[in-house]
């Protein structure tokens, strides 16, 4: 048994040479309910950063249903993976690494989420925009509260981050060139 899934292992990583993202740049949209907003997707090989600005759309409408005046929160998401890629067929990719979905105000607020991610890539043939979902597996917190008495920083595990990943996952559509 050990030996077979030793065989699939190396048959993944020397697949993962055949890439169905035509170049090794992608820019896109994002839209989720705690991020919602503008990606990049760089290739380094079979490894890919992605980093995003968002915003999270699915907290301003929990604010709009409480009749405040202000409704649009002070919020913005920074999302920000690294992911090994497998592609699993021509216009197919599959990459599975870790990855962090961040929520700050720019000011001496952070708090966030940090596990592994899992996302499907499937690349339109002849064209240089693919569809994107990303699942994120939240399994630890973390945050930063500057001047603050009770809590100045560090970093949570609990067993129900991972139900977090409802929230923070995200579908998209990317453009290379």
């Amino acid at each position: 048994m050990k030996r077979i899934a030793l065989v699939l292992l190396i048959l993944l990583f020397v697949a993962g040479s055949a890439f169905a993202r035509p170049s090794s740049v992608a820019v896109g949209a994002q839209l989720g309910f705690a991020a919602s907003g503008a990606v990049v997707d760089i290739g380094l090989g079979s490894l890919y950063l992605n980093a995003g600005v968002n915003y999270p759309l699915g907290i301003t409408y929990i604010a709009t249903t409480l009749d405040e005046e202000d409704v649009f929160v002070d919020i913005v998401t920074l999302t920000a993976d690294v992911s090994q890629a497998f592609a699993l067929s021509e216009n197919f990719d599959i990459k599975v690494g870790i990855g962090t979905t961040a929520f700050t105000n720019f000011g001496p607020v952070i708090l966030g989420l940090a596990g592994p991610v899992v996302k499907g890539e499937y690349w339109v043939p002849n064209k240089n925009f693919g569809l994107t979902l990303t699942l994120n597996i939240p399994v630890m917190g973390f945050g930063v509260i500057e001047d603050n008495e009770d809590f100045n920083g560090g970093v949570v595990f609990n067993p129900l981050f991972p139900l977090f990943g409802l929230v923070t996952s995200t579908i998209g559509v990317l453009y290379s060139f």
